[in-house]
């Protein structure tokens, strides 16, 4: 984003200029929420939670040497733990549990009943993939989120989550050899 600095300090003052920044991170900020959770809605919420911190805290920002992506996505990072800490503490029920909700035609998605043999496929190795990343720790996780869905530099990252860049080297480097197993 062109003169950066110029919108977190006009933003600091003006809420309404912190329509640029939103506007400017809100899909990757986004994106890397939707892979962390793997659920639109949920990844909606905690998107608008992200920035509403964000918005809240902007007075806090100052630049040194941590940009302010970094810093966002930080507070994305962040939001993730307290979704995951509270989910634990919830009770899950199973499609099994309750049968009778899951026959009924309003709870069953279209697209689903459209599906090509291909894009079934494609989303079964989705489902497989996520499946072996969810056998990563967190850290491992979101390390991996950042870097290959988020496209964040090895720098950009331990920025954002106050790690050492050989840590962050060495956190991809094992995540992607337990992957390949």
């Amino acid at each position: 984003m062109d003169n950066e600095k110029e919108v977190i300090a006009n933003a600091k003052n003006d809420p309404e200029a912190f329509g640029r920044l939103y506007d400017a991170y809100y899909q990757p900020v986004f994106g890397f929420l939707m892979n962390r959770t793997g659920n639109i809605e949920v990844a909606k919420d905690l998107c608008s939670e992200t920035f509403f911190q964000a918005l809240k805290n902007i007075h806090r920002y100052k630049y040194k040497g941590k940009p302010f992506k970094s810093w966002l996505f930080a507070i994305a990072v962040a939001q993730v733990g307290n979704y995951y800490r509270s989910r634990s503490k919830m009770l899950q029920v199973t499609t099994d549990e309750c049968p009778e909700l899951v026959a009924r035609e309003d709870f069953q998605p279209d697209f689903a009943l459209n599906q090509t043999e291909e894009e079934e496929q494609i989303q079964e190795m989705i489902v497989l993939m996520k499946k072996h990343v969810k056998q990563l720790n967190q850290k491992q996780q979101t390390v991996l989120s950042l870097r290959y869905f988020s496209h964040m530099t090895i720098p950009e990252i331990a920025a954002t989550i106050h790690m050492k860049e050989g840590t962050v080297k060495s956190h991809i480097h094992r995540a992607t050899k337990k992957l390949q197993v």
